[in-house]
């Protein structure tokens, strides 16, 4: 016979009973994004390569690319100097393909510089033809010289991709004020989600 739970009771886990599920963590109890951040020790770096073809004209802003296959090299070293390294390609419509190289750096402390403000950036890329092998992807440059830059780039002018890296690093250099910061603009329940149950970011998992 099934026992009566008296309709005046508070407690949740007295409505709900037992179950087979009883010993998986609930969505409450998860690490939040700000502890995960602070727990990761310093130096903090790790590689990893992503396809991207979903959006990828609108992440990359051009108007014809539709893949794009990128190593991302994300760090923080003991002094908390910021270094992002990314090396890829772009291909996919009627618009020349690309292969590039480009660092973002910030400063370690102190440092006038603020995160989520400028990052040093410095960027190599060329135009030339990509084609799929059984190799893999084979890229024949034009005949056009290689373009390289370093420039000072404001935060809003990042590729969305790029933001999400240098967010995590921000987190993992200065937890508090990186969160801070993200809220004055209005960016911190975004990332947040997106931080919030990867298994990828910061070296401790959700």
């Amino acid at each position: 016979m099934d026992r009566w739970v008296d309709p005046d009771e508070a407690d949740p886990a007295q409505w709900r009973g037992t179950g087979p599920y009883d010993d998986l963590r609930r969505g409450e109890e998860t690490i939040s994004v700000l502890e995960r951040a602070i727990r990761t020790p310093l130096p903090y770096q790790y590689e990893i390569e992503i396809h991207h073809d979903d959006d990828v004209a609108e992440q990359f802003r051009s108007s014809e690319y539709k893949h794009a296959r990128i190593v991302y090299n994300s760090g923080v070293d003991p002094n908390r100097r910021i270094k992002l390294l990314t090396r890829g390609v772009l291909w996919g419509g009627d618009e020349l393909h690309q292969r590039f190289q480009a660092q973002y750096r910030r400063p370690p402390p102190p440092t006038e510089t603020v995160p989520f403000e400028e990052y040093t950036v410095w960027s190599r890329y060329q135009y030339g033809t990509i084609e799929r092998t059984d190799d893999g992807l084979t890229f024949t440059e034009s005949e056009a010289n290689p373009d390289e830059s370093l420039r000072e780039l404001d935060w809003a002018t990042l590729f969305d991709p790029v933001r999400e890296r240098l967010a995590e690093l921000e987190l993992v250099r200065n937890p508090s004020f990186a969160k801070y910061r993200l809220k004055e603009l209005d960016e911190w329940t975004a990332y947040r989600a997106r931080f919030q149950y990867d298994p990828g970011a910061f070296a401790i998992g959700p």
